[in-house]
């Protein structure tokens, strides 16, 4: 029972919808092997009823009425655990690492005082999946979307490209595949805003955060994020896709939109860069 649970380094969340345990396994080992995890919590949102059979004391499993999101499954979570620990993992299922990698986060934010933090993330070939970026112009997700031979110049600034990412790193948004919080902040923001359905909830989160931390992009240890890019290849997807764009640029502005601005003016003038030899 949550009440019984002794407050916590690390409660982690997973949401699934109709996944396999074969299409999680990596995940839930990954998780498992950090001890600072006390519980990892599977919100099904429909077709995982396997869940409710692992036996393991460390997973918890809760079920949603409905599928209402990626926003609102994590959300489900965080109402019940937030209480009970001091950070709170927000994890994909098709993410997986080597043992530390939540250790080091954990070190990397009580030294320096991190609210907010997410780890360098790679594909599952090796390359590097640039999870750090500016705040999003609509220009920025129609080229990237539609026209992406076009996109390519204008990810390099938007996706901070040239940074040292050897370095802890101050960014306006992570991806939301991997990310480690700090409870009492994720409280204070009332964690993910459900309007989203998926897409952008990520960015959203950390733009609101900004208001209270930086978001720290934390060099080191790093993940494999087997990222799908489901909206490229799904036409639900897309128009779901299309809908959060909407729906978040409605929120801070198409064109006017002044912490946009200057979120994206003050880190690209203090991003150290990576040297050229």
């Amino acid at each position: 029972m949550v009440a019984d649970l002794v407050k916590s380094e690390v409660i982690a969340s997973i949401v699934l919808f109709n996944h396999t345990y074969a299409q999680i396994e990596r995940t839930l080992n990954s998780l498992l092997s950090e001890p600072q995890i006390a519980k990892i919590v599977l919100v099904d949102n429909g077709g995982c009823d396997w869940a409710f059979s692992l036996n393991n004391p460390r997973i918890t499993v809760l079920k949603s009425n409905k599928n209402c999101g990626f926003g609102h499954g994590h959300n489900q979570a965080m109402a019940q655990f937030l209480p009970h620990c001091e950070y709170f993992l927000i994890c994909n299922p098709d993410v997986y690492f080597d043992e530390g990698v939540v250790s080091h986060l954990l070190e990397e934010c009580r030294h320096h005082g991190y609210k907010f933090v997410s780890p360098p993330i790679r594909y599952a070939d090796g390359s590097k999946q640039y999870s750090c970026k500016l705040l999003p112009t609509p220009l920025n997700l129609f080229l990237r979307r539609f026209l992406p031979s076009l996109a390519k110049k204008m990810d390099r600034k938007y996706e901070i490209q040239d940074a040292d990412f050897s370095r802890n790193l101050s960014v306006p948004s992570v991806s939301g595949c991997f990310m480690l919080i700090s409870s009492e902040l994720l409280i204070t923001l009332k964690g993910f805003d459900e309007r989203y359905f998926m897409y952008l909830e990520d960015v959203d989160l950390c733009r609101r955060a900004l208001d209270y931390t930086e978001v720290m992009y934390c060099s080191g240890k790093e993940i494999i994020h087997e990222f799908g890019k489901g909206s490229y290849k799904n036409t639900s997807l897309l128009m779901c896709h299309i809908k959060s764009s909407i729906l978040y640029f409605n929120k801070w502005g198409w064109i006017f939109d002044r912490k946009r601005k200057e979120v994206n003016k003050t880190c690209l003038s203090e991003l150290p860069l990576c040297s050229k030899k």
